[in-house]
């Protein structure tokens, strides 16, 4: 299914009038027995990261919501081609394993 022929989120959901909407490039992440937390912001020059939002949610639908991330950038890869990252990116995040 190509791009263009697939839905999207906003013909699908009823989104309120006035619903905050941020643009995101620093994530953090805690992750306990029973809830998963992911304070989700803007990185600034010489200072720690501005959190826009704070999500919780449970660790399945933590793994849901990694699930449907994953799907959408192989989608969006499989339309536009690799995102390559820097290697010191998944080393500084201890993601080597993904190289």
């Amino acid at each position: 299914m190509s791009a263009a022929q697939r839905k999207r989120p906003e013909e699908m959901l009823e989104i309120p009038e006035g619903t905050p909407e941020f643009y995101i490039d620093s994530l953090n992440i805690s992750t306990q027995l029973y809830g998963c937390t992911m304070w989700i912001g803007t990185v600034r020059q010489n200072q720690p990261p501005l959190v826009k939002a704070i999500v919780k949610m449970s660790p399945p639908m933590a793994k849901v919501m990694s699930l449907i991330l994953s799907k959408h950038v192989r989608q969006y890869e499989g339309d536009t081609g690799p995102i390559n990252l820097p290697k010191d990116l998944y080393h500084n995040l201890g993601l080597e394993e993904y190289i």
